[in-house]
């Protein structure tokens, strides 16, 4: 072994070569002219597009406005969540401005720069502060410095992670779809007791509203604004902690980070105290509803509303009908906007007339009791997972760093 002189590196072996990645590729921009949807259209033109700030590994549309002919060659992303993406593509494909194109320029092993640049990329952006706009630039390409092993050496590593990688991602697809099997489950043990109650050979009767269906014959069925009140009350000072609703529940912001949307003055903003329910009625496809724990201040956007028939409702049972209402998309067939824009709202009067099942007292607190043992059993096998996930990608990463820097041999 010997010194290569990159810190991220150490030492390689002796007969594999430094160099700077700009003596194996030429690095171009995408074109500005670039066409594309937001969404997957497979009847618009004959082009795959790739695009930097896009979910679905990027993967927009079609478009017959430009293409590249390419045998083989690398692009990465430039800006945004995804900076440093890198994909391998061969064929024709369009790229938009926010992606640079890296193409071989000397013989060598396309699968081998591959495996090593998402070593290099992973390295440099644990260098980035949490707090810059992360973003790669052509400068920084002819700047960076590779190790080069013979080209046998590169094929046979090439060979080996393409096997393992694959083994790996396998696994890490089989596991993902297990996470989502379970939450289908959670959400229809949810929607069937909310509904149904906990008495499987109980009389049933049709509720008469669609998504409720059939209920026990001895439950009711009511209007929200019979047993919940909107309210709105504007804090007038500072100070409070900030109440955020986000899909993990209602989350204090750490407004000290100057991270994602910021106020200009939060005392416009609406107090909340313990008990109140905070909606974000605005966004019915991504948005969420919560119970309050504690008193603080939202955005004077969200919905705050609080229980006025205390001898009728246990919150708890109404926060597991709500939610589910959104994972259902019950409250999203009632909205109005443009969800394009994540702009789908439930009107108040919308809100205020929507019916709920109404159990006893008594019979809301053994479904909340019941549904709390069944999801954390639930949450906890979808916690073994994800952190079975996150070991696998590391494990992804570890064994990528470990052959391409020549730390192990094949």
């Amino acid at each position: 072994m010997k010194e290569s002189g990159i810190e991220w590196i150490g030492k390689i072996p002796k007969n594999w070569e430094v160099n700077k990645l700009k003596n194996y590729f030429t690095f171009s921009k995408g074109r500005n002219a670039a066409k594309y949807t937001k969404e997957f259209v497979s009847a618009i033109g004959e082009y795959p597009v790739y695009s930097g700030q896009t979910e679905n590994n990027g993967i927009l549309g079609y478009t017959e406005t430009f293409e590249y002919d390419l045998n083989e060659c690398l692009f990465t992303t430039t800006v945004g969540a995804k900076v440093m993406t890198l994909r391998l593509l061969k064929g024709r494909f369009s790229l938009s401005q926010n992606c640079l194109i890296m193409q071989k320029k000397k013989k060598s092993n396309i699968d081998y720069f591959y495996y090593f640049l998402q070593s290099l990329f992973e390295y440099e952006k644990s260098r980035i502060p949490s707090y810059m706009q992360p973003s790669l630039r052509v400068d920084d390409l002819n700047g960076y410095k590779v190790i080069i092993p013979d080209e046998n050496e590169q094929e046979k590593i090439a060979k080996f992670l393409n096997y393992s990688i694959t083994l790996v991602d396998n696994l890490i697809v089989e596991t993902r779809e297990t996470i989502r099997e379970l939450k289908k489950y959670k959400q229809s043990i949810i929607t069937e007791t909310v509904t149904k109650g906990l008495d499987p050979n109980v009389k049933m009767k049709d509720s008469g509203i669609e998504w409720i269906g059939k209920v026990p014959e001895a439950w009711d069925v009511i209007k929200i604004n019979r047993l919940f009140s909107i309210k709105k009350e504007i804090a007038n000072k500072t100070g409070y902690d900030v109440l955020s609703v986000t899909q993990r529940g209602l989350k204090v912001k750490d407004i000290t980070q100057n991270e994602g949307q910021m106020a200009a003055d939060y005392s416009k903003y609406q107090k909340v105290q313990p008990d109140d329910f905070v909606m974000n009625h605005m966004d019915l496809l991504t948005g969420w509803v919560d119970l309050a724990v504690q008193e603080g201040v939202t955005s004077p956007d969200y919905r705050v509303f609080y229980n006025k028939q205390k001898e009728l409702v246990f919150n708890r049972f109404y926060l597991y009908v709500f939610q589910i209402c959104y994972l259902n998309k019950i409250f999203y067939g009632l909205g109005q906007g443009v969800s394009n824009y994540g702009r789908w709202r439930l009107q108040t009067d919308k809100f205020l007339n929507f019916y709920l099942p109404l159990p006893t007292l008594k019979e809301q607190t053994e479904i909340v009791n019941y549904l709390d043992f069944q999801t954390q059993k639930v949450d906890s096998l979808i916690q073994d997972k994800e952190k079975a996930i996150e070991e696998l990608e590391k494990y992804k990463k570890s064994l990528i760093y470990e052959y391409v820097t020549g730390k192990k041999q094949v």
